[in-house]
């Protein structure tokens, strides 16, 4: 888990260099408490509990107009979810295949690198307060996943979910003015995937994520 933190954190400052060359670009860093969970498209496979995630990296606003910007960065992101399977099913894990007795919960924990691709618009400043609204797609690198189940903790399970993924979100936030280019901002938003996350079998899984944006803008 640090050894992922600390290559984000390499990108990050990285990407802050170059984004920092440009002054119609501004940009922070962010950590997001999300809750998450996973849906199906198959009565036999239903959601069975949310869980807790995080969100961490770094937004960059590109600015072609005073309160328009396109929004993208980069970040890790924790999400997953229990699903309960009235039928047998096989896992996928690092192992080999497991086979599940019917009324199996698996609670999946994925890790996805995300680069979002949006569009911003922000009003002028009331106060030390700008309000915005923002939407945009999220195209994501599976970076592992782990398995509960049974009586089995943290089963390394890459093998059962895909590579890449897509996702598209909204959210709307606010930002408050410390002086200068700083700000501390906030927000909520939405995130639902497009693709199916697990690897072919009869269903199909998706992600939905509820973000609470909480992060320093310089």
């Amino acid at each position: 888990m640090f050894r992922k933190i600390n290559i984000v954190i390499v990108l990050l400052l990285a990407a802050g260099a170059v984004f920092g060359q440009s002054s119609n670009t501004r940009f922070g860093i962010f950590f997001d408490p999300v809750v998450t969970w996973l849906r199906s498209d198959v009565s036999d496979v239903t959601r069975d509990k949310a869980r807790l995630g995080f969100d961490l990296g770094m937004s960059a606003d590109i600015y072609f107009a005073k309160n328009y910007a396109f929004a993208t960065g980069i970040s890790l992101l924790n999400t997953g979810g229990t699903l309960k399977y009235s039928n047998e099913i096989t896992l996928r894990t690092k192992d080999g295949n497991v086979p599940l007795h019917p009324d199996t919960r698996v609670s999946y924990k994925i890790q996805y690198i995300k680069l979002p691709v949006a569009f911003k618009f922000k009003t002028h400043m009331i106060g030390r307060i700008t309000y915005s609204a923002n939407m945009g797609f999220d195209p994501m690198v599976r970076v592992s996943t782990r398995a509960d189940f049974n009586d089995l903790k943290n089963v390394k399970a890459t093998r059962e979910t895909k590579l890449f993924n897509l996702g598209w979100h909204f959210g709307v936030g606010a930002q408050y003015s410390l002086g200068g280019e700083a700000a501390i901002f906030g927000g909520l938003s939405f995130m639902n995937t497009f693709m199916d996350i697990t690897k072919p079998q009869h269903d199909r899984i998706t992600s939905n994520n509820l973000v609470f944006r909480i992060g320093v803008m310089f």
